[in-house]
């Protein structure tokens, strides 16, 4: 029997959708301002529209009218690396820990074929902000949570993954890197970069190139730029 404690609520329309659509997670209850047509036979209970603002306490967050009280995420660890195949593209973030950066890169990981994301244990992506930046991709994506990247950089590396780190410093261009058949993009924090154990344990560094008008991109867009390259070069 699943505790009260393991879930969260999730609010928007897309992200709702998705979920129930891919039945990864339980759906507990559904609450809605209006009647609405989920699938899977779901019944949602209609509230004022007060009752889910006051679940979320957040004026700011945009809900559209819909709430649902889900599962929280399963995650795997790192001794289930070695079952991750070949062909794969992953992706590990060092240090980033803005939940709506991590939401919008979990969306452009389901849109680039990513299989896997290694976080960090002290992040927790089990919130309605992530959610709702993800947009649902979060039940297209594997999540990796782990106590230290630099051991679970060196577990991948002995389970055939080659490791690339992005840097604002480095020599190579994305497009002068050769991927293989299993590759691991590291992204670090946009103000520190990749820290510098786990970019020494890297084994490439890149960089996106783009104009001088700018210092740096956001992390999530600068991911997009990553992922699509990686997407366009590795599929078959």
């Amino acid at each position: 029997m699943m505790q009260k404690d393991n879930f969260f609520w999730v609010g928007g329309k897309n992200t709702i959708h998705e979920i129930a659509k891919w039945k990864k997670r339980t759906i507990k209850q559904i609450l809605s301002t209006k009647k609405i047509n989920t699938s899977n036979n779901l019944q949602e209970t209609l509230v004022d529209p007060k009752k889910i603002n006051k679940i979320f306490n957040d004026p700011t967050f945009v809900h559209q009218g819909l709430a649902a009280l889900v599962e929280k995420t399963k995650f795997l660890k790192d001794r289930d690396i070695k079952n991750i195949p070949d062909h794969s593209n992953i992706v590990l973030l060092d240090n980033v820990n803005d939940i709506r950066n991590i939401g919008s890169i979990i969306r452009n990981c389901a849109a680039f074929g990513i299989s896997h994301l290694i976080i960090e244990k002290k992040i927790n992506i089990d919130t309605h902000y992530l959610f709702k930046s993800a947009s649902g991709a979060t039940e297209h994506i594997q999540f990796i949570k782990v106590s230290n990247l630099n051991t679970a950089i060196l577990e991948l590396k002995r389970n055939g993954f080659f490791v690339f780190s992005a840097a604002l410093d480095a020599k190579k261009t994305m497009k002068e890197i050769s991927f293989g058949s299993k590759n691991c993009i590291v992204l670090g924090s946009e103000g520190e970069g990749v820290r510098n154990l786990i970019s020494k344990n890297s084994d490439e560094h890149f960089k996106i190139e783009h104009s001088s008008k700018v210092d740096s991109l956001n992390v999530s867009n600068t991911s997009a730029i990553i992922f699509n390259y990686l997407y366009q070069n590795t599929t078959k």
